[in-house]
């Protein structure tokens, strides 16, 4: 059976301009169609989530490398905003196992290294893990590794059919998406990241947006991954036909 990630932005969960805002109703529907196709397509999902309003906005307020203050503040609310996330994704039936990624993660000469096998033995019991973007110790300090990052690395780890990234846009584009002469890329190489114009970044946001998303993936290529699709988590039954593997609009990056 084919395991897929996929990864729910922040700013689809939660409205970044807003601290410690979320929608509701978006992420009830996302859980919803998520539960649809862990009956229907497949059990092996990992999933993982953004900060959002929660984790930029508090990121934003500290000096996150050498306050326990800051540490201990992102922890909480990261926690808080994925106990939200593992209740609706649980109310809708799906056996979901969160995971609190810096008990996972470590950070040894600038790399991340996250200890797989609880997750890896959640997908042979088909339950669901769920992790998310958090603030990640190392030796001397710590430093923030985002969701996108976890998605790539666990992507290069456990060979996944697919690497879905649900956002607030249909795809990747030639110009920022609010310049009205932009058009959508249906296919774009990892190589031609340089020729895009991705616009600034709204709201808070602590991890880069649009093209950070994509470049990590240069850290991480493997061409043991099929498959990788941005998409449009706004759109109703989306996250559903991605996960099942329905041709849907959105841009496929090509490894």
């Amino acid at each position: 059976m084919e395991t897929i990630i996929i990864k729910l932005g922040g700013a689809l969960l939660t409205d970044k301009s807003k601290p410690f805002s979320l929608r509701h109703n978006v992420l009830n529907r996302i859980s919803k169609e998520i539960a649809h196709a862990y009956r229907k397509c497949t059990s092996r999902i990992i999933i993982i989530h953004g900060g959002g309003s929660f984790g930029h906005y508090v990121v934003e307020q500290h000096d996150v490398p050498h306050s326990c203050n800051a540490i201990n503040q992102i922890v909480l609310f990261m926690r808080e905003l994925n106990m939200i996330i593992t209740d609706s994704l649980s109310f809708f039936g799906i056996p979901v196992i969160p995971f609190d990624t810096h008990a996972l993660t470590t950070i040894e000469d600038s790399e991340i290294h996250i200890h797989l096998k609880p997750i890896v033995y959640a997908l042979n019991l088909n339950s669901v893990p769920l992790l998310y973007g958090d603030i990640v110790l190392k030796e001397s300090g710590a430093v923030i590794v985002s969701g996108d990052e976890i998605s790539w690395y666990l992507g290069r780890q456990l060979k996944p059919s697919r690497i879905l990234f649900a956002t607030t846009v249909d795809g990747v584009y030639d110009k920022d998406p609010a310049n009205p002469d932009a058009k959508m890329i249906r296919i774009i190489k990892l190589s031609d990241l340089r020729t895009v114009d991705f616009g600034k970044t709204r709201g808070f946001d602590v991890t880069g947006g649009m093209k950070t998303k994509l470049s990590l993936g240069l850290k991480y290529l493997d061409e043991g991954i099929k498959e990788v699709l941005i998409f449009n988590g706004f759109r109703e039954w989306s996250v559903y036909k991605a996960i099942c593997g329905y041709d849907i609009e959105g841009t496929k990056v090509v490894i």
